[in-house]
């Protein structure tokens, strides 16, 4: 007889241990772990390419906060964007909590170890928790999946990443993903 998983609260998986080099996640009460620096070459050059991008047309005096790989609880989840930005729910200060508990305006999840089924899980977890989009970056196609509450546009390689949410931002893919 098999015995089932055990499940965890996000109070009870914030009071565990850190474990330096280790990415872990909950999600529906599962620790989802992998070793970090495991996405590889191809994935830190195009997340490095999306953040100089994204901090150009921050600007300063900063229009939106750009945060990597950045902790957030997502009512029973925290999950960890590649990249993710906060426009209108930038917090005002900061506290001494584990995990950021505002929601970000866009999650950005960069296509490169997480299986299919668990990407499907964090896109409706985001989409649950009223992320306004959702930027998913596959590189080896060129391509990006933008959702949103109700929709999902794709991003050729030939075309320009824009978004509603930042006036002026404009990423053609062919610099994005070289």
């Amino acid at each position: 007889m098999a015995s089932a998983a055990v499940k965890i609260t996000v109070d009870e998986f914030l009071a565990l241990p850190e474990i330096e080099d280790l990415h872990r996640e909950l999600v529906h009460g599962e620790i989802w772990e992998e070793p970090l620096g495991n996405a590889g070459e191809t994935h830190e050059i195009v997340k490095s390419n999306l953040l100089q991008a994204l901090s150009v047309a921050a600007g300063w005096p900063r229009r939106f906060r750009v945060l990597v790989e950045s902790s957030f609880r997502f009512r029973e989840a925290v999950l960890i964007p590649d990249v993710s930005l906060l426009i209108q729910s930038d917090p005002t200060h900061f506290g001494r909590q584990t995990v950021l508990t505002s929601i970000p305006d866009i999650a950005i999840e960069i296509v490169s170890s997480d299986s299919a089924t668990r990407l499907m899980e964090k896109i409706a977890l985001y989409r649950e928790s009223a992320v306004s989009e959702i930027w998913v970056l596959y590189p080896r196609l060129g391509t990006i999946a933008i959702y949103t509450k109700n929709a999902v546009r794709e991003v050729r390689p030939a075309d320009t990443l824009t978004s509603a949410l930042l006036p002026g931002f404009a990423l053609p893919l062919s610099e994005l993903f070289s």
